[in-house]
């Protein structure tokens, strides 16, 4: 078995996956879909995507079927399984690693936000605080609701 660096096990990884840019999420984000930020809580007090909930990459498997749009169904996985889902990190690279574990756990309808938070900051795109996500998840609600975004 060949080593690889981490650089070289995400653009491997990135080259099996489904990906889309950012114009594709913000497009997403106005269908019945699912939008995770996998970032560690120190990234997410910079701000979140409106619309997107956070599970930590380090328990994303174990934590996916909490969402808020399928966690009260009989058979939380095969609902999963009927929604596009988007991750976004930072950069692109945990994400597209945390596609390829769902895509492994049987979800093929999974998306890697490339260029992640700072491609969708850079390109000018809302965010939220960090509270106002909190406030929304707790509530089973989402940003585009109550037209948020800062």
């Amino acid at each position: 078995m060949k080593l690889l660096s981490g650089r070289e096990l995400v653009g491997v990884t990135q080259d099996s996956i489904k990906q889309c840019d950012c114009s594709a999420l913000e497009q997403a984000l106005k269908q019945n879909t699912i939008v995770i930020d996998i970032r560690e809580e120190s990234e997410v007090l910079l701000g979140i995507i409106p619309g997107a909930m956070h599970i930590p990459r380090g328990v994303l498997e174990m934590e996916i079927t909490s969402h808020a749009k399928v966690k009260d169904s009989q058979d939380p996985l095969t609902e999963l399984a009927s929604i596009p889902i988007y991750l976004y990190c930072r950069s692109g690279a945990r994400s597209a690693l945390a596609a390829k574990s769902l895509s492994e756990m049987g979800l093929e309808n999974v998306w890697s936000v490339a260029g992640g938070f700072n491609a969708w900051q850079d390109q000018g795109k809302a965010i939220i605080s960090s509270k106002e996500a909190k406030v929304w998840e707790m509530e089973g609600l989402f940003a585009w609701d109550h037209g948020g975004g800062i």
